[in-house]
């Protein structure tokens, strides 16, 4: 048994010793401090999974709980990392978070979701187009909250192998001691390789059999928090930490002899969070949130000379240091609402470029970039519907530039309005709108990337209006959400191919305007006894103005994304389920800046859970998956195709 392969089985062996005292609460009151439910409060449109819904799909990571949401996509760039997108925006563009705190690392504005344990989480809300302002700068397409809980009793956990050496293992459990909560979270995956779908899709850097090359991880999560329930006063402190080592898939669609592709490896990814969430009543209908985080990040990225990944010619070593806060005062003045939010965050990142063939280090270089939001927020009755509005004060600087020029200051005034109200019976209507901005990261304006960037010292602020219709209806047996969408982008960070001394390179620039329509719709309908539909889809269209892009369709925007599921249980122990996924045909830039056409593709999987024995309270059951049963192409990015098929076998307890 290969060491990784006893990160799962010394995981999955925890979760048996510890299951069978296991008990889990029905209780999902947890310190939300991000955008607060509230009666008359009206939000623009977002999508809720649960833990149930979470289970059912059986994710691998954080970044599988996001499919089948209709708008929301998770796709792997060309630097390892897997993003959510929104609306088919820039990773940049969305904005996530855990129990309230940004998780995204902020010298390069996202976060890999692909090597967060999906055991940790235990809910998930995606908010789409001109989300509260508590979620502060720089979320122009949506938001995502990730929400561990803090009710759980008792042990819970899970274990599965699969395909290409792939093993993970989570174990999750909590305690309650009168006022006081603790829960724990550790959990590991690993694999050898990705599965590959067609070798016809990899015409480079691809090795004749095997899985796809340079694709293996190793992650281990460590996650544990303490909190307390008062009368008064609520709090809870929390600490995460990620320890990865991975490679990274070459762009298979590029010549090495004409355009050679990124060899790299990261030896060593570290990613620790703290988080502090507290709440008191300070009055008989005001109440004051706050959340504080501290986060250390740090990374290696090995620069290789070919596919072998036998000589390495460089080194990145970064290192980051975060530091914020947020402050949200509710309070009511009959007869309306009123939040005012406040929220700062400093970002330390430190670089060193080491010539590993020389053996000669370069400077190390320090970046510096504040954030900072201040806003207000009203809800009001309005005869037979309610409003909520808001506006906030936005403003970003960066102090320390390295090497590189330096920024001005720049600020923004974000706002937006959403009103409600029942049109029908068991049918809501709410429209929403507003202007948010997103200022460059500092990866964007100062990051090179071994290379590969020709930075533009010009760079500024993208701002978006948008505006969003969703009609929600309600029955007996069924429900349907319907939104039409419109994003109107000025300044939009885009990308160009330039060439320096016969080198081609990117370079970030401010397209003059984007437009983005379409529709997001979601359908769950009971069938027949035990049997279940779900419809979800995403119909799109994503064009630059005209005259500043070599072509106007954005990139890596599919027209489509269209699916479902039929969920089947003919007996309680047992239930089945079957996903059908279609992406549709999109855009892409090839390596002297073409455009390139990344043809559709059809997704189907599989999934059944079967509960064989009981251990107490705790239920044990089997389960399978089957991921990209048919083993399509799906090419999310040029040169860089989803996995292919892979089978997956496992235990869990609950």
């Amino acid at each position: 048994m290969t060491q990784r392969l006893r990160i799962a089985a010394s995981l999955a062996a925890m979760v048996l010793a510890i299951a069978p005292a296991s008990a889990r609460a029905d209780d999902d009151d947890e310190l939300v401090i991000t955008a607060a439910e509230m009666e008359d409060r009206v939000r623009p449109p977002r999508l809720t999974a649960d833990e149930a819904f979470l289970i059912e799909r059986q994710p691998r990571n954080v970044a599988e709980m996001l499919r089948f949401l209709p708008g929301v996509s998770a796709k792997t760039n060309s630097r390892g990392e897997t993003i959510a997108r929104v609306r088919g925006a820039e990773e940049r563009q969305t904005q996530v978070f855990l129990d309230g705190a940004p998780l995204a690392v902020p010298w390069d504005g996202r976060i890999d979701l692909g090597v967060l344990p999906a055991g940790l989480v235990r809910s998930v809300e995606v908010a789409k187009g001109a989300v509260p302002i508590e979620y502060g700068t720089n979320a122009v397409a949506g938001a995502i909250d990730l929400r561990t809980g803090d009710d759980a009793t008792g042990v819970h956990g899970m274990a599965q192998v699969g395909s290409d050496g792939f093993a993970t293992g989570s174990v999750v459990g909590g305690a309650a001691v009168g006022s006081f909560h603790m829960m724990f979270a550790a959990s590991g995956v690993t694999r050898d390789a990705e599965p590959v779908a067609d070798r016809a899709a990899l015409p480079f850097s691809q090795a004749a059999d095997g899985g796809r090359t340079n694709t293996d991880l190793d992650s281990v999560s460590l996650f544990g928090a303490l909190g307390y329930a008062g009368p008064v006063v609520a709090a809870r402190a929390s600490l995460l930490r990620v320890t990865t080592r991975r490679g990274i898939a070459p762009e298979s669609d590029r010549d090495p002899a004409v355009a050679a592709p990124r060899y790299w490896r990261y030896p060593d990814i570290d990613l620790t969070q703290l988080t502090l969430n507290a709440s008191a009543d300070i009055g008989e209908a005001t109440t004051l949130r706050a959340v504080g985080w501290r986060q250390w990040f740090s990374q290696s990225i090995d620069a290789y000379s070919n596919a072998s990944y036998t000589v390495r010619r460089t080194r990145q070593d970064d290192e980051d240091d975060t530091l914020g806060a947020r402050l949200v005062l509710a309070t009511a003045i009959a007869p309306f609402d009123l939040r005012l939010t406040s929220s700062a965050q400093t970002s330390r990142h430190a670089q060193v470029d080491t010539n590993l063939q020389t053996g000669v280090a370069g400077p190390r270089l320090v970046y510096r970039q504040n954030l900072f939001t201040v806003g207000a927020e009203v809800d009001a009755p309005l005869g037979p519907v309610k409003a909520t509005a808001g506006v906030a004060y936005d403003r970003a600087t960066t102090p320390l530039t390295g090497d590189k020029p330096a920024q001005p200051a720049t600020d923004a005034v974000a706002f937006s309005l959403a009103v409600q109200g029942d049109v029908a019976r068991d049918t809501t209507l709410t429209l929403s709108g507003g202007r948010r901005t997103r200022f460059p990261s500092a990866r964007e304006l100062f990051g090179e990337a071994l290379g590969r960037f020709l930075i533009n010292p010009d760079l500024r602020p993208e701002t978006a209006w948008l505006a969003d219709i969703e009609l929600a209806w309600q029955g007996a047996t069924a429900n349907l959400v319907v939104n039409p969408f419109y994003q109107r982008g000025a300044g939009t960070i885009g990308q160009r191919v330039v060439r320096v001394n016969g080198v081609s390179l990117r370079k970030r620039y401010n397209q003059s305007g984007t437009r983005t329509y379409g529709v997001d719709a979601q359908a769950n309908v009971a069938l027949m006894a035990g049997l279940d539909a779900e419809i979800f889809g995403t119909v799109m269209s994503a064009r630059a103005d005209p005259g500043d892009a070599a072509f106007r369709r954005l990139l890596q925007r599919p027209a489509y994304e269209v699916g479902g599921a039929l969920r089947y249980r003919p007996f309680d122990a047992l239930l089945l389920r079957g996903e059908y996924r279609r992406v549709g045909p999109a855009v892409d830039l090839d390596a002297a800046g073409n455009r390139a056409e990344l043809a559709a593709g059809d997704e189907v999987n599989l999934r059944a859970q079967w509960r064989v024995a009981r251990i107490g309270s705790s239920a044990v059951s089997v389960t399978m998956a089957v991921d990209n049963l048919g083993n399509d192409v799906i090419t999310p990015q040029l040169g860089l195709p989803s996995p292919g098929r892979m089978v997956r076998f496992g235990v869990r307890i609950d």
